[in-house]
């Protein structure tokens, strides 16, 4: 019956989205360590991870999509919300329940640590523009104003990092 590979289908995801959270929250300490090799690694097995999951996701709409066209329901999104209200069966409606109620934890678990890693990563990199911008500048050029006539040309230089070498 479609319910049960529908309900098959799910729990597959779940794990699936388990691997992830698994894969994402490791890369927090991976960003905080700047260990960009493991970051390299994790990344390129989430992407995997993630085309799985796109390939799951429509195996699930569309074995949906089957269910409420055997039931003769005419147009539905695939939501599991309106998949759950149609069932009849309460031990699966039961399990579907469960399962709606798990994948809504994980993504959402999910969905915070990828947040958490962005904000990570976003620190990281202003921490390098800022790094980047002291050894650019020069530290004495706003601090006393000198009159642009008085300025050699060729001899000012910028901060320790020489461009010209």
């Amino acid at each position: 019956m479609s319910l049960e590979l529908i309900a098959d289908t799910l729990q597959q995801q779940l794990k699936l989205y388990h691997s992830l959270l698994v894969i994402e929250l490791s890369k927090k300490d991976m960003i905080i360590q700047n260990d960009v090799l493991q970051l390299n690694v994790h990344t390129q097995k989430q992407k995997l991870l993630v085309a799985k999951a796109e390939e799951l996701e429509r195996m699930r709409t569309q074995l949906t999509s089957r269910y409420f066209k055997d039931i003769g329901f005419r147009i539905r999104s695939g939501i599991l919300a309106e998949l759950i209200r149609s069932v009849a069966n309460p031990e699966i409606k039961a399990q579907l329940l469960q399962l709606h109620t798990q994948l809504n934890d994980v993504l959402a678990q999910l969905k915070e640590a990828s947040a958490l890693n962005q904000q990570l990563i976003n620190q990281s990199l202003s921490f390098l523009d800022f790094s980047i911008s002291l050894m650019m500048d020069d530290p004495n050029e706003d601090l006393v104003y000198q009159h642009p006539m008085n300025q050699y040309p060729g001899s000012k230089r910028n901060g320790l990092f020489d461009s010209k070498a």
